[in-house]
């Protein structure tokens, strides 16, 4: 089409269906449906205001969106920011337009309308901060970050989190490189993911801020089966104290990254004890090598007790509490069979001797019920000394 062309033609340009004049709500719009969605398109002078779903569209949701950014779509200075403002559909679960600025949206990337086209997307209050750079938000949000299907009307909002690790490592969980500034940015992920999955795994000595889009800034780090830390709440002076069981944080928190007001009780909330190890993994067939403990609940730990191959050199080791160890590792050729000791570093030595799974596992149990390394239950044990060099 040459740049001459009426927007209605230029609309039209590679699409599979025709855009045919509507009205929602009080809206004259065109409207296309096809397989792949409704497409409305409002035509604003010169510019092209799209909104787009393939999944739950309604026309009075459509209608609130157009609304909704209605004194904004016609600024000149829209630049390469978000703009979000509120919506309120019954039987809607988002309840923000994000309006994207001419050259600020995929949908016209490559097309004549590139520079005049805008679109507005339906997102949840604890999914978008107002004014952020589209940079940031486009690939993050929808990209392969939070991945958000923003053309899905039927979804449930999908919390984020901004984290940053606090620490000096230069390993691990978001990690954080002490010779590179860039290396300290935020990372945009799930709120759900880091505070159900990624704070209880925390290795030892790392430390996270995990930030919600108002600027709740939770700061954290794994003490043994405990997260303690602070919550910095925007607009007060003090911190509140956070000492939470490590399994516990999506429950405490999971409301508060949702949107909702933080509610000092939920950190009253009494769990039961957790029961754990600090483990550590060797798999050749599953090709796994820890070089680090990781936290793991004692279920998990019996669980990989039963599913560790029997195959020469694969390996767990478990730390309790107290640092006392129980190792066992697969040994020999033909039938392998599992070798159960604890090291005694401070004499130089090793004792233990082979083991069924049965005994393997009431180790195990023992040492995170009870915080003891029960191995001289068994009896009968061989010891192996070191040499004092290397031990």
């Amino acid at each position: 089409m040459a740049d001459g062309a009426p927007l209605t033609d230029l609309i039209q340009e590679g699409r599979a269906s025709p855009a045919v004049p509507a009205r929602v709500g009080h809206h004259d719009v065109l409207i296309e449906s096809g397989f792949v969605g409704v497409f409305v398109y409002q035509i604003r002078g010169d510019r092209i205001l799209v909104v787009h779903a393939n999944k739950g569209y309604r026309d009075d949701i459509a209608a609130a969106l157009l609304d909704a950014v209605d004194d904004l779509a016609d600024a000149d200075d829209l630049g390469s920011i978000v703009r979000l403002r509120p919506i309120e559909v019954p039987g809607f679960a988002l309840d923000r337009a994000a309006l994207l600025g001419p050259g600020q949206t995929d949908f016209f990337k490559n097309r004549s309308l590139a520079d005049r086209g805008l679109q507005v997307i339906p997102v949840h209050r604890s999914e978008a901060v107002d004014g952020e750079e589209y940079e940031a938000f486009w690939p993050g949000v929808i990209g392969k970050n939070l991945a958000i299907r923003h053309y899905d009307w039927t979804r449930e909002p999908s919390p984020r989190a901004d984290v940053r690790r606090l620490d000096d490592g230069v390993g691990g969980l978001y990690r954080r490189n002490r010779h590179s500034r860039r290396s300290s940015k935020p990372a945009l992920v799930g709120a759900r993911m880091v505070l159900q999955h990624d704070l209880p795994a925390l290795a030892d000595g790392v430390r996270l801020s995990v930030m919600d889009v108002r600027g709740h800034d939770l700061r954290l780090h794994r003490e043994w089966d405990r997260l303690r830390g602070t919550l910095q709440i925007p607009g007060k002076a003090e911190a509140v104290d956070v000492d939470i069981p490590r399994l516990s944080a999506w429950a405490v928190f999971g409301p508060l990254f949702g949107g909702a007001d933080f509610e000092p009780a939920a950190l009253e909330e009494q769990r039961p004890a957790e029961h754990m190890l600090m483990m550590r993994v060797g798999d050749s067939e599953r090709r796994r090598h820890d070089r680090d403990d990781h936290p793991t609940s004692l279920d998990e730990c019996l669980r990989w007790l039963d599913a560790l191959a029997a195959t020469d050199g694969n390996y767990l080791v478990f730390a309790g509490r107290s640092e006392g160890i129980v190792q066992m590792r697969w040994q020999g050729p033909g039938e392998p069979r599992l070798w159960l000791e604890t090291p005694e570093p401070a004499h130089h030595r090793s004792r233990g001797r082979y083991v069924t799974r049965d005994e393997a596992a009431t180790m195990i149990q023992t040492l995170a019920h009870d915080d003891r390394v029960a191995v001289d239950d068994l009896g009968d044990l061989e010891t192996g000394t070191w040499d004092p060099g290397t031990g």
